[in-house]
């Protein structure tokens, strides 16, 4: 035998050496990641062990196409869905909306971005004025016109509400309350107040800094 045989043969082991050194290396390198796996597995079992004593086996179930929802139509149809409510939408007390309506700036009826929500408050509050037996005065000048305002607003609601007691009616929040109060409106149950109202407005009982063109 050669030298060269010789050198290429120890060559040759070299490079054999490398590959079961790297082999090792990734054998050792997957056991421990296949530990780790099993560790954490362990530690999701613990964790959804149910007071019997039973787990719980969570599955995911890989959906088809069918079940996969359309996240743009979804979310037009929420959009679609918030501006067709009108005065659904309307969860507040009569109090609080007469006094946005009066109070919030820039005032309700000189923003017309939401024309249902300006259109639900003014049917509200119009409603709501025929519950002040003395009639209200309301200037935006004054310094206590929020005051004033507020004080006014659970008046009339304190008085919507005996209104509705008398007549069996529980609605408290705003879209609520304009149902019942058309229904009452054309069932001919208003036109008592309607009339004192308008008798007050012809008095000067009524100072409404809200336009009547609203």
């Amino acid at each position: 035998m050669s030298v060269s045989d010789v050198e290429e043969k120890s060559t040759v082991s070299d490079v054999e050496m490398q590959l079961v050194n790297h082999q090792n290396c990734v054998i050792a390198e997957l056991v421990s990641l296949n530990q780790d796996l099993v560790k954490r597995v362990s530690e999701l079992e613990n964790r959804l062990v149910l007071p019997s004593g039973h787990s719980s086996v969570v599955t995911r179930k890989l959906p088809n196409a069918s079940d996969v929802p359309n996240t743009e139509m979804e979310s037009k149809a929420v959009v679609l869905k918030k501006k067709s409510c009108g005065t659904n939408a309307l969860s507040k007390s009569p109090a609080a909306i007469w006094y946005e309506w009066y109070a919030k700036t820039p005032r309700l009826w000189d923003v017309s971005s939401n024309r249902q929500k300006k259109s639900a408050y003014k049917q509200i509050t119009n409603y709501m004025k025929l519950f002040l037996p003395e009639g209200f005065a309301l200037d935006p000048s004054t310094p206590s016109y929020c005051d004033e305002v507020m004080r006014a607003g659970m008046q009339v609601e304190r008085c919507l509400f005996e209104f509705f007691g008398d007549h069996g009616i529980k609605s408290r929040n705003g879209s609520s309350v304009l149902k019942q109060l058309r229904k009452l409106h054309r069932e001919g149950k208003l036109e008592l107040l309607i009339k004192a109202y308008v008798a007050r407005v012809n008095t000067g009982k009524i100072s409404d800094p809200a336009p009547n063109h609203v």
